[in-house]
């Protein structure tokens, strides 16, 4: 059986960003290169919004909105890498849901771009920028977005084996289960 201060140390370093933190030893959850990657991502964007806005509508453009609705689209693929970034930097476990939703926007833009080009020569830039650019770019994401929850599913063994439960949504830590009737599970 574990001592009270045993399980007491291990209470304190299960948070969600005490998981997330970097092991000494044991390597990074994500390398350091990921941060870097989802910041640079979202500067190289800014340039591709400011050029969709302001550079003239083609004559194969599919509605004459097509600047707002593919610029707005942008500007939401800019916040969720900066976002994620923010998120991996701070070992926030919310980096996994920024990091899924800016994958599918990737998947969603690489659909759209191929699908809506008309004249060939933007199809086959539609289909390398795909290729090439947005489905690794959201291949990526959905990496960080594993890995990080993969952190917490390997977690929950150690957190019930440490006492922890969840009442009402909420994990309770030993010292206050203790305290709390124990409904039967299930």
């Amino acid at each position: 059986m574990r001592s009270e201060e045993h399980v007491s140390a291990t209470a304190r370093n299960l948070t969600p960003r005490g998981l997330l933190r970097k092991r000494r030893g044991r390597g990074q959850l994500l390398p350091k290169w990921i941060e870097w990657f989802f910041i640079a991502a979202a500067l190289v964007l800014i340039p591709w919004i400011v050029v969709l806005f302001t550079v003239s509508p083609q004559a194969g453009l599919v509605t004459k909105h097509s600047r707002l609705v593919w610029g707005g689209f942008d500007c939401f693929l800019v916040l969720g890498f900066a976002v994620t970034a923010y998120r991996i930097a701070t070992r926030s476990p919310r980096g996994a849901i920024t990091a899924a939703a800016t994958g599918t926007m990737l998947f969603v833009d690489a659909w759209f771009d191929v699908l809506t080009s008309r004249r060939p020569v933007d199809q086959l830039a539609a289909v390398l920028m795909a290729v090439f650019a947005e489905l690794p770019c959201a291949l990526i994401c959905f990496y960080v977005a594993r890995r990080i929850i993969g952190v917490f599913e390997a977690s929950i063994p150690v957190l019930r084996e440490a006492g922890f439960r969840l009442v009402g949504g909420r994990l309770v830590p030993p010292a206050e289960s203790s305290a709390e009737p124990r409904p039967s599970e299930p």
